[in-house]
């Protein structure tokens, strides 16, 4: 790569709808996928600006795995002329699409010829961005949309925490047990004569507007959005999900595909309208990334709890079954089993860094807690700094020392947190190492 050649960027994408038939991942279920709503996409852009060569690659799916990820990551590098800790694979955690993790499922429902075509078409596609790499000036902005992601954590008149999907007498609930983020942040990246190559948006929210019994395949909201956008604009339009642990579409409204249009039309009109906004666009932006690794500690089980898990199992076989959300005792079961006979003390944790002119984001292999967002935008106030959830991997829930305490889905292992309390005060202190090399 020359030193002296000025920010360039080019984006792509391309389709990685699964077949019909294929398993869904994100709630339970008793039966395969057996209709395609809209089409699933994977969308690169790649980024340059003197020495520094960075590809971010966003795709409709649930989530990968570390392992899996390592290696797309790995041959797109090549293929680009980068570097591994330069790439970033991102997940939309969309809960109407093909099996990735294979996290609730009593079998193995991974289609493994679907991960090989998948990561020759990631790897592709970051090669036909890279080849679209031409002058380019960035612009940053950031908005609001409140009417698509909700705490879902509520306390109820009993002391008790509650999702708000669950069915519970609406008179018996207090309130939202924290505050979420509705804040849109935007970068618009445009060829020197003005066209769009690319706009990245990011917002919290989990992208469940379909309830367990759909079997259709869909991007969901953020799927919609970024199709309104690219309409709009042209471009390629790439959604990256924030700090979505505690946040979620509302549980008892417009759950079918009516909603999904509806958020889509939302959030889409509002990265629009931030687009509007932003004057000014640099030509030469800071572009640069940074890795940091540090060790993410496991939490203990308490004995009581693994008697119960081994109890539960001992019944016999888990039967598939499909909830309309959540999981069952006998996933709950399994999660806890599996925690306590891990040998390691905890798991190589993984932040990059991305400093797109006056943004940054920091992506995060897991689901860390809105709470935990909003802290580590503090970070740096004289940036708009975004959380990139699922990124690099799938490592489970962040849940805050507070919310663990009080309780409630995704705030302990048996609901797919499996570290420490104070996860989020590693988090913090290690995305502050990662800020000064950004910085």
């Amino acid at each position: 790569m020359n030193g002296e050649i000025g920010f360039r960027a080019g984006a792509a994408k391309v389709d990685i709808t699964p077949p019909v038939g294929c398993w869904l991942e994100g709630i339970p279920r008793d039966q395969p996928s057996n209709a395609i709503h809209d089409p699933l996409y994977a969308r690169a852009l790649v980024i340059e600006h003197g020495s520094e060569r960075i590809c971010l690659v966003t795709c409709d799916l649930i989530g990968m795995t570390v392992t899996y990820a390592r290696d797309v990551r790995m041959r797109i590098a090549e293929v680009i002329g980068s570097t591994f800790e330069r790439v970033v694979v991102a997940c939309s955690h969309t809960h109407s699409g093909p099996t990735m993790l294979g996290s609730f499922d009593p079998v193995d429902r991974v289609d493994r010829q679907y991960l090989r075509d998948l990561a020759e078409r990631l790897v592709r596609v970051s090669r036909e961005a890279a080849g679209q790499l031409q002058p380019a000036q960035l612009g940053v902005g950031r908005g609001a949309e409140t009417t698509i992601s909700q705490y879902r954590r509520l306390w109820t008149r009993d002391g008790r925490i509650v999702m708000n999907w669950e069915e519970f007498p609406a008179d018996q609930i207090v309130g939202p047990a924290e505050e979420g983020d509705p804040e849109v942040g935007v970068v618009r990246i445009d060829a020197l004569d003005g066209d769009t190559i690319a706009v990245l948006f990011n917002y919290a929210c989990h992208p469940n507007s379909l309830p367990g019994d759909n079997f259709t395949i869909t991007a969901d909201f953020p799927g919609y959005a970024a199709e309104i956008i690219e309409r709009s604009l042209g471009g390629v339009a790439l959604f990256t999900n924030g700090a979505l642990g505690s946040v979620d579409i509302e549980g008892f409204v417009d759950r079918d595909f009516v909603g999904v249009e509806r958020r889509g039309r939302a959030l889409g009109t509002a990265v629009l309208q931030v687009c509007t906004g932003i004057r000014e666009m640099e030509r030469q932006p800071i572009i640069r990334s940074a890795r940091h690794t540090f060790l993410m500690p496991y939490r203990k089980v308490a004995p009581e709890l693994v008697a119960w898990a081994e109890e539960v199992v001992a019944r016999g076989p888990r039967q598939a079954m499909t909830l309309r959300d959540g999981i069952s005792d006998e996933i709950k079961a399994e999660f806890i089993l599996k925690h306590v006979n891990r040998r390691e003390p905890g798991a190589e944790f993984e932040l990059v860094g991305l400093r797109l002119g006056k943004a940054v984001f920091v992506a995060i292999p897991g689901e860390p807690f809105t709470e935990i967002g909003r802290r580590m935008k503090t970070l740096a106030p004289e940036l708009q700094l975004h959380i990139i959830a699922l990124a690099n991997g799938y490592l489970g829930y962040i849940a805050t020392a507070k919310a663990s305490a009080e309780g409630g889905y995704a705030t302990d292992v048996a609901s797919g947190a499996p570290f420490v309390e104070h996860a989020e005060d590693l988090i913090y202190e290690n995305t502050h190492i990662l800020l000064t090399q950004l910085r």
